[in-house]
């Protein structure tokens, strides 16, 4: 976490957040788009997105310019993180309280 909360930490922060679901682009649409409950099944796969969405991240994160690395440290924290719960019952790993990234 940042000593302090910079103008620049925020926007990075806020253009980070744009690519929080870019996961979902790897989950099959019959189960993205279901109308009705998933089966237990179907919510693990949909569980997955934030990492999926983190190795695709982090795959293209090495084929990019500097120009943009520090927005994508950002996301890079966002993306794998951004459904974790403050109760601790958020996926994908459970993280409690201040376990999850400030950016999250």
């Amino acid at each position: 976490m940042p000593a302090e909360l910079s103008k620049s930490y925020m926007n990075h922060i806020v253009h980070s957040s744009v690519v929080h679901d870019i996961g979902k682009a790897e989950i099959p649409e019959g189960i993205l788009y279901k109308p009705g409950p998933l089966s237990p099944y179907e919510r693990k796969i949909i569980e997955m997105h934030p990492l999926m969405g983190s190795d695709f991240l982090n795959k293209i994160s090495r084929e990019i310019n500097n120009d943009v690395i520090s927005s994508l440290e950002v996301a890079e924290t966002i993306i794998p993180h951004h459904h974790e719960k403050w109760d601790g019952t958020g996926y994908p790993h459970c993280l409690k309280g201040e376990e999850i990234p400030l950016e999250a």
